[in-house]
């Protein structure tokens, strides 16, 4: 009842002056007083009711704790968690987790009207778009490759820019393995046929579901080959295998790879466009492109993000001193119906998640120092994120303590979420706390990430 009036209170005073004053709102316009203004009054009104429990419930809780001796909390237990030896992103408002990570919290990252791309009607269509991203070099250079070795994938436009991004993603993590101190030794035991002490790296791609298999397996194993040109032995390194639908389910890999016997070094990368005349006449076919006429519509993205996930121990021979943050716990769900359909926010899933992630990870909620999610700016998933924060951290503040980064970045599948994920890691390491991260993006699937701060492993 509360989003109702706020919404309709916004759009009915903001439709009274725009016809009182014989003015036509420009998209700005319609963007803040038929988005933001809405969302900014529930968070006022979010906020005074957090206030005045705080000021209330204490009292109220004096009577009946006076005669009472608390007994100490028990931590849960603390089940398998992987090291996050680095992280690398390349996104529309950061060439860095540490860059886009500065942005979100200077409140700057805006989508804008696209330069190339216009709707059936003609006009701009909102979207955010890397700037710098250089799709004909990747192309040239990815070409020659396919045909000398006998593939040939027929790639859109907006899957060399997707790439292009990825690409660098890709060179940026190698960089990290080069640092590995057996490298040097395992030329010498492989031609002396000795046990091999150097680990297998395990490269887990997770693709676009529009992507064919030709196009993953022609992708991922270029990958595999910029990897190997950074330096990595070629013995060394192996592909995950396809599983199908796993394979745009970045939280069902990292859950995999947190099993009971997690590889001990693994590569985890993703990258996504959604900047293409397709893309574009897909989500406006479908009624799902945001315009002035749909404010509940996707803003489409694109980028790409990647983790370096190792135990502990390689952690120590990869890392200075061996601390890095931590990949402590990963919980996913689906809902029963599509949250683009329901007529209001739901956030128990989300919340069940939460608290099954933190139990995992051995953490309490009031640890937690920030939030990072996926979400982007549709009422369903703001207010469902929100939901969270105000039943599981009511300590933090939500225009401070929240990064959105699908409201930043568009709408890009698993790129979204996997990018707040390089945010929330870089986040553990400067803050020295407990990060928590949501993806509410799809219309099903959820997922919570927890992330510790850095730990010192064995040396």
């Amino acid at each position: 009842m509360t989003m109702m009036l706020a919404f309709g209170a916004s759009w009915l005073g903001a439709v009274w002056f725009w016809r009182s004053t014989n003015r036509v709102p420009a998209t700005d316009d319609l963007v803040l007083y038929l988005l933001v203004l809405p969302l900014a009054l529930l968070a006022a009104f979010w906020l005074g009711r957090k206030i005045y429990s705080g000021i209330s419930m204490p009292a109220a809780a004096a009577t009946s704790t006076a005669a009472a001796q608390p007994a100490a909390p028990v931590a849960p237990p603390r089940g398998p968690s992987l090291s996050l030896v680095a992280a690398a992103v390349r996104a529309p408002h950061g060439a860095s987790p540490a860059e886009l990570g500065a942005t979100l919290a200077e409140n700057k990252a805006r989508p804008a009207l696209d330069p190339e791309l216009n709707d059936a009607y003609g006009y701009p269509v909102m979207s955010a778009r890397i700037a710098d991203i250089d799709a004909d070099a990747t192309r040239t250079e990815m070409s020659d490759w396919l045909a000398a070795n006998h593939m040939a994938p027929h790639y859109s436009d907006e899957q060399w820019r997707a790439l292009s991004a990825g690409s660098e993603v890709v060179v940026e993590l190698s960089a990290y393995l080069g640092a590995h101190p057996l490298l040097e030794l395992h030329a010498g035991q492989v031609a002396r046929r000795e046990p091999l002490s150097l680990p297998m790296l395990q490269l887990q791609p997770v693709w676009q579901a529009d992507w064919k298999p030709e196009h993953r397996q022609a992708a991922a194993l270029w990958f595999r080959h910029l990897v190997i040109q950074s330096g990595w032995p070629e013995d060394r390194i192996t592909v995950a295998p396809e599983r199908g639908a796993v394979d745009t389910e970045a939280g069902t890999v990292l859950a995999r790879l947190l099993s009971n016997e997690p590889p001990a070094l693994a590569m985890l990368v993703t990258c996504g466009s959604h900047l293409g005349t397709g893309s574009v006449e897909r989500l406006e076919n479908g009624g799902a492109l945001f315009s002035a006429n749909l404010p509940q519509g996707q803003i489409p993205g694109e980028g790409a993000a990647g983790l370096l996930l190792t135990d502990a121990l390689q952690a120590t021979l990869l890392g200075t001193g061996g601390e890095h943050p931590q990949l402590l716990a990963v919980s996913s769900g689906r809902l029963p119906h599509s949250a683009d359909q329901s007529k209001r926010a739901n956030a128990e899933l989300l919340q069940e998640l939460s608290a099954k992630a933190l139990h995992d990870a051995g953490r309490e909620a009031s640890a937690i120092a920030l939030i990072s999610a996926d979400t982007d700016h549709r009422t369903s998933r703001v207010m469902e994120l929100m939901g969270v924060a105000s039943e599981a951290t009511p300590q933090l503040d939500p225009g401070v303590d929240i990064f959105s980064v699908g409201a930043s970045c568009g709408n890009c599948g698993a790129v979204t979420w996997l990018t707040a994920l390089a945010v929330a890691r870089q986040e553990a390491e400067s803050r020295k706390a407990v990060i928590l991260c949501i993806s509410n993006l799809d219309p099903f699937r959820r997922d919570v990430a927890v992330i510790g701060p850095a730990a010192a492993v064995p040396v």
